[in-house]
């Protein structure tokens, strides 16, 4: 690796300042003027004659045709769409395996003459092996370009997400601190006037009252949604099942007084998550009753587990999910028909579940509406540690 970046550094400094073409062009030259001289010196060779024609195959056409390929590789590097840097690499590897070659090659003749034994005519031996590294540094070469340009479009995504990120967080800042803000102050203030509003101003109010807190709930979401996206590496740990649940059913009974909530047993069980998985209950229970017009809905939530997983169900009396939206219903922003969320709820739970190891699907349930179901690693299984390696390996990737 270190060889790799000192080259890196050698050739970006070789051709800075050097436009694409320009770079290009030499290295293309180069390999051309070697290559049609290598296979002139063997024409002229082949024009004297070999003593046999199995001689003339491998003496005199194969070297001749690997000097022809490493010309026209030269004319091809003229036309490819390669950086400064990619051609000048090309270049050096080339350079590198040519005088290696043609120095190997010397050598062997100069033995084979204070040897006084001439095995093979120097001139087949310097061509060929002029022509046979040079084309296998090529190759490398090749390689090693797109080497370059894989790095450079890992770099170059590395420092978008990092740029998206640091919008994220500003606009979190400003929607919580600012705009969160505001919202409580508005909210307090509804709270007030409740006390001082008759009854032809009560369902205005109701609707202030409502309008805010779905607001304020919105700026939740947002920050549960920059969490997800900031956290690369999902340090993820055991995390209660049994504890989550039921302080997200909790509080979504008081948040929702006419709503029934039946929760069955929860077993004393462990998934490999963080904080963040009191996002994907809390977001899976307000959208259970968020197109619900009935007067008193009903939600079930259960909990079974195995040796490898933890199964979580959310299942409602709502109206349900068209076939024609299930396919498309997780991708972010994507609304219902009906929908006048801010369809980004659903997203940051499939987003969470994924990075957790596990998935999600939506089915009809029992009570006629819709029911949602998370699979999730238990914490002991080898699955959870599967996932995390994953996650942890493509966040390497990107910092790479």
């Amino acid at each position: 690796m270190q060889g790799k970046l000192t080259l890196d550094a050698i050739v970006a400094r070789a051709v800075a300042g050097r436009s694409d073409r320009t770079v290009r062009v030499l290295v293309g030259g180069a390999v051309t003027g070697v290559g049609v001289g290598l296979s002139v010196g063997m024409v002229d060779r082949i024009l004297e004659g070999f003593p046999s024609s199995v001689g003339l195959l491998f003496g005199g056409v194969f070297p001749l045709a690997l000097a022809a390929v490493v010309a026209t590789a030269g004319l091809l590097i003229w036309r490819c769409q390669l950086t400064a840097e990619q051609s000048g690499h090309v270049g050096v590897w080339w350079a590198v395996g040519t005088a290696v070659s043609v120095l190997t090659g010397f050598a062997l003749v100069l033995f084979e003459a204070s040897s006084g034994v001439v095995a093979v005519d120097s001139t087949v031996i310097v061509v060929g092996n002029g022509a046979s590294g040079g084309l296998g540094g090529l190759i490398v070469g090749w390689y090693d370009a797109r080497r370059l340009a894989v790095t450079g479009e890992r770099e170059r995504e590395r420092e978008r997400l990092a740029d998206e990120r640091e919008k994220l967080a500003l606009v979190n800042r400003i929607v919580r601190h600012d705009i969160g803000n505001d919202l409580q102050v508005i909210a307090g203030t509804a709270d007030v006037l409740e006390r001082h509003v008759d009854a032809d101003g009560q369902d205005a109010l109701e609707r202030l009252q409502r309008t805010t807190s779905e607001a304020m709930d919105l700026t939740e979401r947002l920050r549960t949604f920059v969490s997800a996206m900031e956290d690369d590496d999902a340090d993820l740990r055991p995390v209660a099942v049994r504890q989550v649940i039921r302080t997200q059913v909790e509080n979504f009974r008081e948040r929702n007084p006419g709503v029934t909530v039946s929760l069955e047993s929860v077993p004393d069980i462990a998934v490999r998550a963080d904080e963040l998985l009191a996002s994907v209950l809390h977001n899976l229970l307000s959208n259970a009753v968020a197109h619900n017009d009935s007067d008193a809905p009903h939600v079930v939530v259960t909990v079974e587990t195995d040796a490898e997983t933890v199964s979580i169900r959310v299942a409602d009396d709502g109206p349900g999910i068209a076939e024609a939206e299930r396919e498309t219903l997780f991708e972010r922003g994507e609304l219902g028909a009906d929908s006048d969320g801010s369809g980004i709820g659903l997203y940051i739970v499939d987003m969470l579940v994924d990075r957790y190891g596990g998935s999600i699907t939506v089915e009809d349930s029992d009570l006629g509406g819709a029911a949602f179901g998370l699979e999730l690693p238990r914490a002991d299984s080898p699955a959870a540690g599967a996932a995390v390696n994953t996650h942890e390996s493509e966040a390497r990737t990107i910092s790479q």
